[in-house]
């Protein structure tokens, strides 16, 4: 008997990354050891990427992330074993500019983490990577008892 095809569905895969709260992003530091920090981010399609973070200048992933550094991400939900869904890809960043964020962006995260319907304002402190996904894989364990 095969294994059943457990990736989520596109229209589940897309309300999924609207909904969730954090991505664990992998970076690898000057040693050569992956990092990983957990982020908010805003799901928008975009050619430069489908995944949006808005990051602290001063943290170091900054600067992989700025020189094109590869990293990875993963975002997953669910408690019991039968609730678990996610995926993991990986990541190419690009950095954009502040005035080039498009407004659906700003008010995806406003809304989702601020509560807010006003778009999030620019920072000075804070630089926006859009990321590009691939190497895609998914789960979505709840589809088992289909």
């Amino acid at each position: 008997m095969p294994a059943p095809d457990l990736t989520m569905d596109p229209t589940v895969r897309r309300a999924f990354l609207t909904e969730q709260r954090v991505l664990r992003l992998a970076t690898v530091d000057d040693e050569a050891w992956p990092v990983v920090v957990p982020l908010w981010f805003a799901h928008h399609d975009d050619e430069r990427g489908e995944l949006w973070i808005w990051n602290l200048n001063r943290a170091r992933r900054t600067r992989r992330l700025e020189a094109g550094g590869r990293c990875a991400v993963t975002i997953d939900a669910g408690h019991g074993y039968e609730e678990l869904h996610g995926l993991s890809a990986r990541a190419v960043p690009t950095r954009v500019d502040d005035d080039a964020v498009p407004l659906a962006v700003r008010a995806a995260y406003a809304r989702k983490y601020f509560g807010s319907d006003e778009p999030l304002a620019p920072a000075h402190h804070h630089t926006w990577f859009a990321l590009a996904l691939s190497a895609e894989r998914s789960w979505d364990f709840r589809r088992l008892g289909q």
